[in-house]
C-alpha cells in the first residue's frame, strides 16, 4: 500500500503485482520419409493406410489315374538347394509336397505356372479381381451370374425369381503396427448341379457304338464299347495384400 497527497487530501493507491509465471512451449515435429526418399512434415489426416488385394481363382482339374503335379524348391543360407518332386523308384510314385510360401516378389513367378497349368489343359484361370479397401473395412468380390427359376406365388400363380450363382470372396484386412497385413477370408463357390463333400464332381460318359449293330438287344453290347470316367475339379484361390500409402493425406 502506497499514500500521497494531493491538495492536502490523502490517497491511498494499492499496488497488485501480478506473480510471474514461467511457461514452456512444446513444438512436436513429425518427420516422414516417403517411398522415393521425398522428406516430408506432419501428420495423416486422412483414413489411413489402404490396402490393394490381389485374386486370383484357378480352377485346377484331374482326372482318375492322372497325377497333377507339384513342383517345390527350397533355398537356405549356407546349404544346398533341395527341388521337389524327387526321381521316383522303379515301379513307384514318389510322394510330392507342394508348400507355397511367397511375398510380393514372387508374384510373377506364380503367375507364370498357373498360365503354364492352363496352356497344359490342367488348370483354367477364372479371374484375377483386384480390390481396395481399408482397415478393419470388409471388401466383397463377386462374379458369376444370376439364375431364373419358377417360384408360386401366395395365390397360386407362378412367377420367375432369380438367384444368385456367383464365386464370392470377402475380405477383411487389419493391418499391425509392424506394417503386416491380417486378413479374415471368407470363400463361397456357388454351382449348379449335384455338390459332393469333397467337391464338385463331373460324371461324363462316353459311348463309341457301330451303326445298326450297336442297337440290337443283347447281341449289340458285343459291338459297343462304354467307358465311365470322374472329373474333378478342385479351386485355388492366391491371394496377395499390398499395403498402400495415401501420400495425398499428408500435410
Amino acid at each position: 500500500m502506497t499514500t500521497w497527497t494531493h491538495g492536502g487530501r490523502p490517497l491511498r493507491l494499492l499496488c497488485l503485482i501480478d506473480e510471474y509465471t514461467r511457461e514452456a512451449l512444446a513444438i512436436r515435429v513429425e518427420r516422414s520419409i516417403g517411398a522415393g526418399g521425398t522428406p516430408g512434415f506432419g501428420t495423416p489426416l486422412g483414413p489411413g493406410n489402404r490396402v490393394a488385394i490381389e485374386g486370383s481363382f484357378t480352377d485346377l482339374a484331374g482326372r482318375t489315374g492322372q497325377d497333377v503335379p507339384a513342383v517345390a524348391a527350397v533355398t537356405a543360407a549356407g546349404s544346398n538347394n533341395v527341388n521337389l518332386p524327387a526321381t521316383g523308384i522303379s515301379g513307384f510314385n514318389a510322394g510330392t509336397v507342394a508348400i507355397s510360401l511367397f511375398n510380393r516378389g514372387l508374384t510373377n513367378f506364380i503367375n507364370l505356372e498357373l498360365s503354364a497349368l492352363e496352356a497344359d489343359g490342367r488348370g483354367k484361370i477364372i479371374s484375377s479381381p483386384r480390390v481396395l479397401t481399408a482397415d478393419n473395412v470388409e471388401a466383397v468380390i463377386e462374379q458369376g451370374t444370376e439364375i431364373p427359376f419358377q417360384q408360386a406365388t401366395s395365390s397360386g400363380a407362378t412367377s420367375v425369381s432369380f438367384r444368385k450363382a456367383v464365386l464370392a470372396l470377402k475380405v477383411k484386412p487389419q493391418i499391425t503396427p509392424d506394417g503386416n497385413v491380417v486378413m479374415e477370408l471368407d470363400v463361397n463357390k456357388d454351382s449348379i448341379g449335384q455338390i459332393l463333400a469333397s467337391g464338385a464332381s463331373i460324371d461324363t460318359k462316353h459311348v463309341k457304338t457301330n451303326v445298326l449293330f450297336g442297337d440290337l438287344p443283347v447281341v449289340g453290347n458285343l459291338f459297343r464299347n462304354t467307358a465311365r470316367r470322374d472329373n474333378k475339379t478342385e479351386l485355388l484361390i492366391f491371394i496377395t495384400p499390398r499395403l498402400v500409402q495415401d501420400r495425398s493425406a499428408q500435410r
